[in-house]
């Protein structure tokens, strides 16, 4: 075969390209490239003897394919993953790990999320996991009625520290950067920006 097949192929190909796209019936499809929020409902204590729920919010523009809870007790090394259900339409999901009263090892766990396009977002890390400490049953979990209740641990976090803070932060920050890009005529190429939460 001669080369100048090949190119007047092409070239057929590119043409025939060009005329649908001109007639509008090519279109671009968006690239997904957001991945899922997670806003984690953390509860630091338990009792041993009862199911231990973990519940967390998810936000997705498109489509979520999964959201897992992967859990250990301290000293396993690897984690179990536990797929999350979701509560009907809330955007809420959860997952019961039972518990033996007489395992009072705290929970080590970490929830990830990942979209239909395979965008992942993690609340917590294998490395720095989110932990759930377990009292035996019949064990006041954090205070006695003689004595008055500590603040909730929210109220404790400093609000720069809090999750809902810095998400928001997070958007807004997006938003000014997106303010300032100017469109001026010229092919610009859009550039992802990602922020971690830690």
């Amino acid at each position: 075969m001669d080369v100048s097949h090949f190119r007047g192929v092409r070239l057929v190909w590119l043409s025939l390209l060009l005329l649908l796209s001109a007639n509008g019936l090519v279109h671009a499809q968006p690239v997904d490239i957001t991945a899922p929020v997670i806003e984690l409902e953390e509860l630091a204590e338990g009792v041993a003897d009862r199911t231990q729920v973990f519940t967390a919010q998810v936000a997705e523009d498109n489509a979520l394919d999964s959201v897992t809870l992967y859990y250990r007790r301290e000293g396993q090394l690897p984690f179990t993953p536990a797929p999350m259900e979701a509560l009907g339409d809330t955007g809420y999901y959860s997952v019961s790990i039972p518990t033996d009263f007489t395992d009072l090892r705290t929970i080590e766990y970490y929830v990830q999320a990942i979209d239909a396009t395979g965008n992942r977002t993690v609340s917590g890390f294998a490395f720095d996991p989110y932990q759930r400490t377990l009292a035996a049953s019949g064990t006041p979990i954090s205070t006695s009625q003689n004595t008055p209740a500590e603040p909730s641990q929210e109220n404790r976090i400093p609000l720069l520290k809090r999750r809902w803070v810095q998400v928001t932060l997070g958007v807004l920050a997006v938003g000014v950067v997106a303010s300032l890009v100017s469109d001026d005529g010229d092919d610009s190429e859009v550039v992802p920006l990602t922020f971690s939460l830690q």
